[in-house]
Order: structure tokens, then sequence, then C-alpha cells
């Protein structure tokens, strides 16, 4: 960690901008507030401590008017705030308002849509019905413990968030990973793009009203999620992984996971065939939901459809991707539509097939879990399956001082008002919200 001090918060950013630098996080710190910044080029992570208030807003980014006095403590949440939307007036304007209890396991978030006739001007997303203090429940608790409370912030990416935490306490404690932990720490990442990719797009899928496809994905992803409890004992691969290795033992399912691979990558383009040859379906997609032309740093899925390449098992590769990624680039385009996004997680899903194809599924043993030195802050940045994940982690005496995060989501929900009132309709509606399907969870921590 380097680390430096500026007066404003707006022109630390601006110089972190002019140093080629991207904000990972911007975090309180006792009054104060500090930046967590990454460059592609340099492995290392960057501090910048800002000084007492008060602060404006840096950018667009999903940050609001930052406004502290120095004997105030925000929690980390409180700077994730997307900026509040204008109302939209006018005669026959009137307002649509959707959730927070919507259908079947939809999470709780309010749509208000301003619209005039079927067309849909203005969209205000009202969140924070179910926040947690995940940051705040991690306060005090035992690496372990904060551990468990990290791998259900949100159910699609238990694995990730649990990899990050851990490569984070790693890095506090200087624990050496071995190749083998490498290995399956990536397969375990993969599986869970496989199966979160498969469900988004049969989520995609049904909002169309192409149910067929849906209901053959939906199956698809159940195959996946069935191989993934008998390989680790949990369908979402929850409880596996730990600082410095395994929580226990996993499986050897390396003579079974050829096979299944590719019997899931032969249904899925047999499913993919029949959607790229549906007029009724592309139709619906291309246009639906573009994301105009501004400066928003989205990540994922969301930015990789947008023209962005940035995906970090490439960019700041972790675990075994330096050899996964070899000689492979992310999937992209730049249409920044519905279409765009449904196009990158196919190209992902065959991606996560290959790459798990050749790391395998040996088994692992479990592994101590290291004492507890005096302490350190460290960090974790991978690659969940909706975008970036960051972690960075401050213990003391084996317990967690601070955790701060910032999910893929936090970063890409401040897009969707934006593409969702950009000349579409209400019909368009279900079909945008499920080609972004960001998770309200990893926003309300």
């Amino acid at each position: 960690m380097r680390e430096r001090t500026e007066t404003s918060l707006l022109s630390a950013c601006r110089q972190a901008a002019q140093e080629g630098h991207k904000v990972l996080h911007i975090f309180p710190d006792h009054g104060s507030a500090r930046l967590a910044l990454w460059r592609k080029d340099d492995p290392g992570i960057d501090e910048i401590g800002v000084g007492p208030g008060p602060h404006e807003r840096p950018s667009r980014n999903g940050f609001p008017s930052l406004r502290f006095a120095e004997e105030q403590d925000f929690a980390p949440e409180d700077f994730l705030q997307a900026p509040a939307e204008s109302d939209v007036v006018g005669e026959g304007m009137h307002v649509v308002p959707l959730g927070p209890v919507r259908a079947d396991v939809a999470e709780s978030l309010r749509y208000e849509m301003n619209v005039l006739g079927d067309e849909i001007h203005g969209l205000t997303l009202r969140r924070g019905y179910k926040r947690r203090g995940v940051a705040r429940l991690m306060q005090g608790a035992t690496a372990a413990s904060a551990l468990a409370i990290a791998e259900r912030v949100t159910g699609t990416s238990n694995v990730a968030h649990a990899l990050a935490f851990s490569l984070a306490v790693e890095d506090a404690y200087g624990l050496p990973i071995g190749e083998r932990t490498s290995v399956l720490r990536s397969a375990m990442a993969e599986l869970e793009r496989l199966h979160s990719h498969l469900g988004d797009l049969a989520s995609l899928a049904a909002s169309t009203g192409t149910v067929v496809a849906a209901a053959d994905l939906y199956r698809l992803r159940e195959k996946v999620l069935r191989f993934g409890a008998h390989w680790t004992g949990h369908r979402y691969l929850r409880g596996a992984i730990a600082p410095g290795g395994w929580r226990f033992a996993v499986r050897d399912v390396s003579g079974e996971l050829p096979s299944v691979l590719d019997d899931v990558e032969r249904e899925f383009l047999a499913v993919r065939r029949a959607l790229d040859r549906a007029n009724s379906f592309l139709d619906r997609l291309h246009g639906a939901g573009r994301i105009p032309a501004e400066s928003l740093d989205l990540v994922g899925v969301v930015g990789r459809s947008a023209g962005s390449r940035e995906d970090v098992r490439w960019d700041r590769p972790y675990a075994w991707y330096p050899e996964l990624t070899y000689r492979r680039r992310p999937a992209g385009i730049a249409s920044g539509d519905a279409f765009g996004r449904y196009f990158v997680r196919c190209e992902e899903v065959l991606q996560s097939v290959a790459m798990l194809r050749r790391a395998g599924g040996a088994a692992s043993a479990a592994t101590p879990w290291p004492a507890d030195p005096a302490g350190g802050v460290g960090y974790g940045l991978v690659e969940a399956p909706r975008g970036r994940l960051f972690y960075r982690v401050a213990l003391r005496d084996g317990r967690v001082e601070t955790c701060r995060m910032r999910t893929a989501s936090s970063i890409n929900w401040v897009a969707v008002p934006l593409a969702m009132a950009n000349r579409n309709i209400l019909q368009d509606f279900p079909i945008i919200d499920a080609s972004f399907n960001l998770a309200v969870a990893s926003l309300d921590l």
C-alpha cells in the first residue's frame, strides 16, 4: 500500500485520473474520507487520505455530495447512494410505481417511472428497505465470522465475496497460497460465474416471453448447481474457501467435470442458436435500455457491453487466472443495449466452460486457520459474476477492525435510470431490468 494525503476530495479524484488510476472505493475514516485507487499496470493499491469536509461529489459515478464534519462518522453505504433523480413534470405525465414488493423472488426495490403515454421519461429508484449493515456486523468479529457474513452478501456471488475477503486477509497477514489452491479457487469462481450467467440469461428469455428457452436455461443452471453441491456440499459453493486455503476438504471431481461441461456446452449452444434465430426475441433486445454516452465507469457485463474491456481477471490477474486468461481476450461489444448484455453473457458462459476444462476439479485438503498476528490492512480485488468486487480489510489482534467493500451492482445501478429513460416504453421495462439483473442486496449493504 502506498499512501498520500490531499485536502480536497475533488482534487484527489482529478489527480488520480491524471495518473491513470481508477477509484475502487471512497469510504469514511473518522470524519475524513479515503480513496482506494488501482491502475492496470501497477499490482499495488494506493490510498489517498482527504481532510475533513465539506466535500462535493467528485463524479457522476454513484457518489452523492459528501458533506460531513470532522466529528461525524459515516457507514460505507452512505457513500454509495446514487444521485437523486429530478422529477419530470408536464401535462399528461404521471408516475407508475412498482415495488418494493414485486414478483416471485425479486428483491425489495421501488421503481418510480415518469411516463407520458407509454414512453418512460424518467426513473427514480428507492432503496434501503432491507439494509443489513454488513460492514458494522463485521466490526470486531473474528476473520471466520466475518467471512461467513461476506459469503452472504448476495447469493449468486458467494465464491467471489469469500475469495475477495480471503485475498484481503491473506494480503494483510502475508500468507502464501499454493498453486493447487489457486487453481481450485479459480475453478470455483468460474463455476459460480457459469450458473449466475445461465440464471440471468433465463430471466432475460422469460422477460420476452421466450418461455421454452428460459426453461432450458433454468434446467442447465440447475445442473450446474447440483454439480456444485456434489463437489463442495453446497449448491452455491458456500463455506469451502477460507483465508490460507480451505475451511474443509472438497472432493475430487476431475473425472466427472469434463462430461458435465460437455453436456452444458452442447445444450447451451443449442438454446443460443434457437434464440439467435428468433426475431421475436432479438427485436425486443436491440436498442432497448441503451446506455447513453455518459462518463460512467461501468464494470462487468454492463461495462463490457458498452465498449469497456475492463476485467480484473485480465487486468490484475489473481489466483490461477494468469494461466487461464493467457491468449484469451475479455468478451465485449459496444452496443450498450440489452442485446449487448445478452451477447456478453453468452460469450462468458463459453469462456467459463473453457477455463473450467483447463483448471479441472481436483480434490483439496482442509488447511488450518493461520495464527493471528498483530494485524494489518489487506486488499482483495476479484471479478465477480456482475463485475469488479473490492474488499479492504483492516485486522487487529485477529479481529476485523473495519471492512470496506464495493460491489459491481453499487457501481452499475446508476446506469439503470439513464438506460430506462432513453426512448423506451413501459413494455420494455421488464426486458431492460432483466438485461441488467443487478443485485439490490449488493447495494443495500
